[in-house]
């Protein structure tokens, strides 16, 4: 009979009713009331029923002394109240003025007093007391909530959100504090359903959360007990943007923790999205939505205003409708057109199923929605841990990066020092830079100490999480460098070491990280080349080195074109390109395409490719070989009294392909004598070591009766050879022949700058050694060479020992003079100039080999 009041009820609030009709309602309302009244039976059949609907409730009396009013709602008012009896503040909800007459309203507060009372479940507020005012209205008692409802932290959390990614509001309220409070709802709402009792009114209004922590589900004035006493099919009870699509048909017996399961899921919708998954103008507005089919994707909705009006769909509603149960409206993806990269996959997908349409494909009850929400929970905490971990270890690179630049400082203040000190000098005048350089030192261990936990901090967040993005990228950016440091120190071991942890955590990035692409793109490691040619319209060969027999030996791939040539795209590796022009000399340019390196040949200072000259064949002699403008990398980490390795353009010369031999430099003395240049001849020519200082060593050559020199038997015994390089020779000698030639063939020869012999003998890509980074004795003359006594070689013996430009002997033989002092430190430009082409430069012992510019 209570179900017929409610019905009755809403039949009134129909506005096509005539007034005959309303008059018929209200007087068959009238007459049920009483007998409602009078034959209220239990309406919670829970393992402690027993209070009946209908028994005499106890007077409050003078126990409870009223203190303020928390609320008002459709049905009753909130009082907070003073329990004299047991001296504490608690809650008192009373039947509003004027509705305590109507049957159906109290059958209604007591069947959420006694459903709530026994509901005995942290997550829901505990009922103390249940009885009448002096006026005769029903109330009950129960724990006083302070704090906020979900509603207004769902508010205040996407406010804080904006556009960008979840953030921790200024209360402390976060995305995750959210979903940890919905699981604890659906623990709750579980428990109900355990007991067989359903909310049927589940929203963020009626989820309270306490200033302590408390999460309680409240306003269970719609609660119904499966199978006991149900509305009739057609009425509409409940909040419409939260209600499952049977709920809003008035399926009554269709309700069931399913449809629970589905208010639930419109929680966690708005938790995803800032807004219910429905909004209209008026209840009825929105029941029709919610019956047309599934709301808007989350990522859509992400985009509605939080201040969107939602007061009408919130308000709980009392619909009838004459209406049968619409056909289930055709199925649209819940997550088309997705478009929120921060939001939780996992949590979509639990929203979707928890949302579906037709029960069955729901969760079966609150429970099984609350372990869903709990897995990600806990992945999410493990997330939070390694987030903190991974924090700590990025606070150690920049320490260990300042640490390395304070190091580099001290190191050259210590070079600076220790530059003008001459190497006899006592210790007390080199300590003060010996200090600056074990300062370094101590800097510099530090430093690496603080990599290794940084890195040791990374590993230790992915054992909290081990798809943690952000320790995968980490990991990542220090074995890339970790890869490319190896790389540049020629250790191939430690390469391909750091190359497969570089893999390892490349791997387990997502496919659409943008670090993923781009490691991946490093370890391809293509690269482009671009070149132009003075005259253009050069073809270019590209020959490719590879190693065989331990050396690096140019292979023949393809022909590129015709200069210029503009980014193209090569493989990383070292290639000798072979440059022809009809109207030219060929030219040999060696390159390094080094990963996701351009070689474009622009020089420091301009913007735009230098084009290589190409000589002429008159510029060039039989024995001239030409070294194009261009990029070289010098120096070597593995030697101590090397320079540091480093990319530095060089312009244009030209070397002599051999030493100068025992042959040319006895012509170059005898045409001196020939000029009665006796004194400097004797000063120039090449003498044995003397046993002092004071006294010159014997000549090497010999002379004939007609004064010109010839080779001769040295005081052991040896016969030097006319085609062996010259020896024995000073700087200054080296020197004088090189103007002497200089002179003679009108070109301006003079010795090779330091890093113009450098790059004449490793090419552009930093070998070691003529022909790459492997050593042998039988490929260069060197102590090691010979079976028997160690001598020099004709300066065309031992082919191996050939540079990339075709200079022969840089390896072996003998020691050669160059034009500049050797210094530790690169200077910031490249050698001092020369003249313009046909020109000079050179490197020799005791003459030239011819450079130009």
């Amino acid at each position: 009979m209570e179900d017929i009041l409610g019905r009755l009820e809403a039949l009134l609030r129909r506005s096509d009713l005539t007034d005959a009709a309303r008059g018929e309602i209200e007087a068959l309302r009238g007459a049920l009331e009483p007998a409602v009244a009078a034959s209220l039976s239990t309406v919670f059949a829970g393992p402690e029923a027993g209070l009946s609907a209908g028994a005499p409730a106890p007077r409050a009396d003078g126990r409870y002394e009223h203190l303020a009013l928390i609320g008002t709602g459709g049905m009753g008012e909130v009082r907070r109240v003073r329990d004299a009896t047991l001296n504490r503040t608690v809650a008192q909800k009373v039947i509003r003025a004027g509705l305590d007459g109507q049957a159906h309203i109290l059958a209604r507060f007591l069947r959420e007093a006694q459903t709530t009372a026994q509901l005995e479940h942290p997550g829901i507020v505990p009922v103390y007391d249940l009885g009448t005012l002096r006026d005769g209205r029903a109330y009950f008692t129960m724990k006083e909530v302070r704090g906020r409802t979900l509603a207004s932290v769902i508010r205040e959390v996407h406010e804080a959100w904006g556009d960008g990614a979840p953030a921790p509001t200024a209360s402390g309220w976060s995305f995750r504090r959210l979903v940890d409070a919905l699981q604890r709802v659906c623990d709750a709402v579980g428990y109900a359903h355990a007991q067989g009792v359903v909310h049927r009114d589940l929203k963020p209004e009626n989820i309270m959360l306490g200033a302590f922590g408390e999460v309680l589900v409240v306003d269970w004035g719609l609660a119904r007990v499966i199978g006991a006493g149900e509305a009739p099919a057609g009425v509409v009870e409940g909040t419409p943007a939260y209600m499952s699509p049977e709920q809003a048909a008035g399926a009554a017996e269709a309700l069931d923790p399913r449809s629970d399961v589905y208010a639930l899921g419109a929680v966690l919708y708005e938790i995803l999205s800032g807004r219910p998954p429905y909004q209209g103008g008026d209840p009825r507005s929105v029941l029709r939505q919610v019956l047309d089919g599934p709301p808007p994707p989350v990522g859509r909705a992400r985009g509605a205003a939080p201040g969107a009006p939602l007061h009408a769909a919130h308000e709980t509603t009392y619909l009838a409708s004459a209406a049968p149960l619409p056909a289930a409206a055709p199925e649209r993806s819940f997550l088309g057109g997705l478009d929120a990269s921060h939001l939780p996959e996992e949590l979509i997908e639990s929203c979707q199923r928890a949302m579906a349409r037709a029960p069955d494909q729901r969760h079966a009850d609150a429970r099984e929605l609350a372990a869903d929400i709990s897995a990600w929970l806990d992945g999410a905490r493990r997330r939070e841990r390694a987030l903190e971990v991974l924090h700590q270890a990025q606070t150690r690179a920049p320490e260990a990066q300042a640490m390395r630049a304070q190091a580099d400082l001290l190191r050259r203040q210590a070079r600076l020092q220790l530059e003008p000190v001459p190497l006899w000098a006592p210790e007390t005048v080199k300590a003060p830079a010996w200090a600056l350089e074990e300062s370094a030192e101590a800097l510099e261990q530090a430093a690496a100490l603080r990599e290794l936990e940084a890195e040791s901090l990374l590993r230790a967040a992915l054992t909290h999480a081990p798809e943690l993005d952000e320790a995968h990228a980490a990991l990542a950016e220090r074995y890339r460098a970790e890869h490319a440091e190896a790389e540049a120190r020629r250790d191939p071991t430690a390469a391909r070491r750091a190359e497969a942890r570089l893999r390892e955590h490349v791997w387990a990035l997502p496919e659409r990280h943008a670090a993923r692409r781009r490691h991946l793109d490093y370890l391809q490691g293509d690269g482009w080349l671009t070149l132009v040619t003075d005259p253009p319209g050069a073809t270019v060969r590209l020959h490719r080195y590879q190693l065989q027999h331990r050396r690096l030996v140019p292979r023949f791939e393809r022909t590129l074109g015709v200069t210029p040539l503009v980014e193209v795209r090569l493989p990383m590796g070292s290639y000798l390109l072979e440059i022809d022009h009809p109207q030219r000399a060929t030219v040999r340019y060696p390159v390094r395409i080094d990963r996701r390196e351009h070689w474009d040949g622009v020089r420091p200072g301009d913007d735009r490719p230098f084009p290589i000259h190409l000589p002429s064949p008159a510029d060039l002699g039989p024995d001239d070989l030409y070294v194009p403008a261009g990029w070289t990398t010098c120096g070597d980490p593995q030697a101590p009294e090397s320079l540091p390795s480093r990319r530095l353009w060089i312009d244009p010369f030209i070397i002599q392909r051999h030493p100068v031999t025992n042959q040319r430099y006895m012509d170059f003395l005898n045409d001196l004598a020939a000029q009665g240049r006796e004194d400097e001849v004797l000063a120039l020519a090449p003498r044995e070591r003397a046993g002092t200082i004071e006294h010159q060593g014997a000549m090497i050559y010999g002379r004939d009766p007609q004064g010109r020199f010839i080779l001769q038997t040295d005081s052991d015994g040896v016969l030097w050879e006319p085609d062996w390089p010259v020896m024995l020779v000073d700087w200054p000698s080296a020197a004088a022949y090189a103007a002497w030639l200089a002179q003679r063939e009108r070109r301006p020869w003079r010795l090779p700058a330091e890093l113009e012999w450098e790059k004449a003998a490793r090419g552009a890509d930093g070998r070691a050694f003529p022909w790459g980074d492997r050593l042998d004795p039988s490929w260069c003359c060197i102590r090691d060479s010979h079976a028997g006594r160690q001598l020099p070689a004709p300066v065309d013996s031992f082919p191996v020992d050939t540079s990339p430009y075709g200079v022969r002997g840089l390896a072996g033989n003998v020691r050669d003079w160059c034009l500049d002092v050797f210094r530790k430190t690169i200077p910031p430009a490249s050698p001092p100039p020369a003249p313009a082409l046909p020109g000079a430069g050179g490197r020799a012992q005791a003459g030239a080999r011819r450079g130009t510019r």
